[in-house]
């Protein structure tokens, strides 16, 4: 067999590990993302810059000032619950 193709076991909840050669090849590290396609009967794993992965982690700042954007006002929040309450019949 190659240095590039391997038998891998397929793992709880569908893990694989890659081998250590090939996530040093690739510049891969614990935690980083990887882009997964399937091509017909095949599974592709691309590893991708860091720069190109269509995501970002936001600040607790951030995450605070999302959570006081999208909480409901008392008023609407009562019309919410009284509308729930209706349907439940209570």
């Amino acid at each position: 067999m190659s240095k590039k193709e391997q038998w891998l076991k397929v793992l709880g909840k569908g893990m694989l590990t890659l081998p250590k050669r090939w996530r040093d090849e690739s510049g891969l590290q614990t935690g980083d993302i990887v882009k997964a396609k399937k091509v017909g009967t095949r599974i592709v794993i691309e590893s991708k810059e860091l720069s190109k992965i269509p995501y970002r982690v936001y600040t607790d700042a951030e995450i605070d000032e999302f959570i006081k954007e999208d909480k409901l006002t008392k008023a609407f929040a009562a019309k919410v619950q009284k509308k729930l309450s209706a349907r439940r019949g209570t």
